[in-house]
């Protein structure tokens, strides 16, 4: 079983903004297209002429978190229909693009030689091992997306919730911090400046003292 679900190429464009192909050629050649760099490089060329692109940009000596996965999980489902591949690029195309390609493609139920065949790309397998290991991918990516594959309707706090039974406590711990954060504060409770969310205005509103 041989996947040719996505490209991995490097980005369309240089660094100079300058076309590295007659992008209108990639509208035979691609079903959709994925940035996950930190630049928005072709994208919004791609969308003008017709290929649906997205960008989902992916900070690459930072915590990549679940939402580029995600997403890019999402445009699979929604536009590959077994002809044309899925391009998906970063700058180099060498650790971000395949990295995401390759988790998603592992929790569609490939295995690492094929998906290693498939993008083209020897020893792949050590390179997201190893960006799991730096933390930057989070370490349970790829349950996640089986999850998120099940349920194509799921928010990423759902899909989180599905996969960990104690994040919905955590979640719902960090929600109301965030809806009654202390802005200013004495250390009297009374005369306190809180930043607190107002069902009613759909809004954060500022609050002096206990109520």
């Amino acid at each position: 079983m041989n996947p040719q679900i996505f490209k991995v190429t490097r980005t369309p464009k240089d660094k100079n903004c300058t076309a590295r192909v007659e992008l209108t050629t990639l509208l035979d050649l691609y079903c959709a297209a994925i940035n996950v760099s930190d630049s928005q490089c072709a994208t919004f060329d791609l969308q003008r002429i017709g290929i649906p692109s997205f960008w989902f940009p992916i900070n690459e000596i930072g915590m990549w978190g679940h939402g580029p996965f995600l997403g890019a999980l999402r445009v699979v489902n929604e536009y590959y229909k077994g002809d044309k591949p899925v391009l998906i690029h970063c700058h180099a195309g060498a650790n971000r693009s395949p990295s995401v390609a390759y988790a998603i493609l592992l929790a569609k139920g490939y295995n690492p030689s094929e998906i290693e065949e498939s993008l083209e790309y020897e020893n792949l397998t050590q390179v997201f091992d190893r960006n799991v290991l730096r933390k930057h991918i989070p370490s349970n990516i790829i349950q996640f997306l089986k999850v998120a594959e099940e349920n194509p309707s799921f928010s990423i706090n759902g899909v989180l919730s599905a996969v960990d039974g104690l994040y919905d406590e955590w979640a719902q711990k960090k929600f109301s911090e965030q809806n009654n954060y202390v802005v200013k504060s004495s250390g009297n409770p009374d005369d306190e400046t809180r930043l607190v969310y107002n069902r009613e205005k759909k809004r954060f509103v500022l609050v002096k003292g206990k109520q």
